[in-house]
């Protein structure tokens, strides 16, 4: 049995996790990880790609699946079981596949308000980034961290509204994925950085040892974009966010209907409402990224 803390849950888990932190034994468990079978419903084909393997999405009464061939089917039960089926002895394969979509429906089941993102610490708050693939939000995510900010989130963020109406980002794992023309603009040491199982050209930053293990109260988000003919930062209107948000939802889109549509469209306007929002076009070249970055840790100090 491996023991981890991820997205601020205990986690008991009957296949090990690499990329998580190790967690306490003795600490209440939160969620169960489990390998056993898992009998799938009907499924439709999802727009989520993870390894070139297109994921299929299905749902009966209070479980959501989520399978890909060849690799394993998830089923999440009550927000605190994780049921992997697995059709694959790589055990790095079986990780990366279990802490992504799979553990999102986990967390979509607990409430939380999930975005395709990366999010860093920017002081005392969270900063997200979210684009198109290809905008560079990892690669913005490694700028802001190589100026001295932490780490929350690479791939997946997760947001908690309190009942006292706070919204914080929930710190996911230490792992920052970027391509290897990101470590060489931005001048990473290769000492701190492992391979990882999605390619050659891939790398790993892990921060185990300063990864925050407490909430951090959400402040901006950015909608990063490469287009010219844009202006460079643009601010978003509470009435633009829903629109724009439901399209960096990390989860199968079908989840979003009915009561769990008007859950997501709720804490959309309840983060509008104490986050910044603006699109940004990301500053071309690392030189002139890591100049934006120096600006806006700037700007955020002198505010404060």
């Amino acid at each position: 049995m491996h023991y981890y803390k991820a997205f601020g849950l205990n986690i008991r888990s009957e296949i090990p996790l690499s990329e998580l932190l190790t967690g306490d034994a003795n600490a209440s468990v939160d969620l169960h990880i489990k390998i056993g079978g898992v009998v799938l419903p009907t499924l439709t084909k999802t727009q989520i790609y993870r390894r070139a393997a297109r994921a299929s999405f299905g749902q009966s009464e209070d479980n959501l699946y989520l399978f890909w061939e060849n690799i394993a089917a998830f089923q999440a039960r009550n927000g605190n079981i994780l049921i992997v089926d697995t059709f694959s002895d790589d055990a790095n394969l079986l990780s990366l596949f279990t802490i992504s979509e799979a553990l999102g429906l986990i967390l979509f089941q607990r409430g939380l308000f999930l975005l395709h993102s990366s999010s860093v610490m920017v002081g005392d708050e969270a900063w997200c980034f979210m684009g198109a693939p290809g905008t560079g939000k990892s690669t913005t995510a490694a700028a802001f961290i190589k100026a001295g900010c932490q780490l929350l989130s690479d791939d997946l963020t997760a947001i908690k509204i309190e009942e006292n109406g706070k919204v914080n980002v929930i710190p996911a794992y230490p792992q920052l994925k970027i391509w290897n023309k990101t470590v060489e603009g931005l001048h990473y040491e290769m000492a701190d950085l492992s391979p990882v199982s999605e390619g050659v050209n891939k790398f790993a930053y892990q921060p185990k040892s300063t990864f925050p293990d407490q909430p951090v109260a959400l402040g901006k988000l950015f909608f990063l974009h490469k287009a010219k003919n844009r202006a460079a930062t643009e601010h978003l209107s509470i009435t633009e966010l829903p629109g724009e948000l439901i399209k960096h939802f990390p989860l199968p889109v079908e989840l979003l209907t009915g009561d769990y549509l008007k859950r997501h469209f709720m804490q959309t306007i309840v983060c509008a409402k104490v986050a910044e929002t603006l699109k940004k076009r990301r500053p071309e070249g690392f030189g002139n990224l890591e100049k934006w970055v120096e600006e806006s840790l700037a700007l955020s100090t002198d505010e404060k």
